[in-house]
């Protein structure tokens, strides 16, 4: 491990994981994926000020990311049948881990 291949930029802490020098084991999200995260932080970040005291922040939220994030690359991409069992575990995500973390 090293020599960082050039396609690692969005996955270099889990390439450092890896736990063999000479294959790949570990999966890496793609760069679509990481930009789709981060963008519904962003999302999330800009309007947490304004909702985090008020009731169902969390569906506030969801219905935000889901109207203001593109996830149209996971359809295109051949995801279609699950494409929104994909979408919602992405933003279930981000609302469960970036909530609790925002209003410590």
């Amino acid at each position: 491990m090293s020599h960082i291949p050039s396609d690692v930029s969005t996955n270099a802490f889990t390439y450092f994981k890896e736990y063999k020098d000479n294959e790949q084991s570990l999966t890496y999200p793609s760069e679509r994926l990481v930009e789709t995260v981060s963008a519904s932080v962003t999302v999330l970040d800009g309007m947490m000020a304004e909702v985090a005291h008020t009731y169902s922040v969390e569906e506030k939220i969801t219905a935000a990311i889901k109207n203001t994030v593109d996830f149209g690359w996971i359809q295109s991409s051949g995801c279609s049948f699950h494409h929104q069992e994909i979408v919602d575990g992405i933003v279930r995500s981000v609302t469960r881990i970036s909530v609790p973390l925002w209003c410590k």
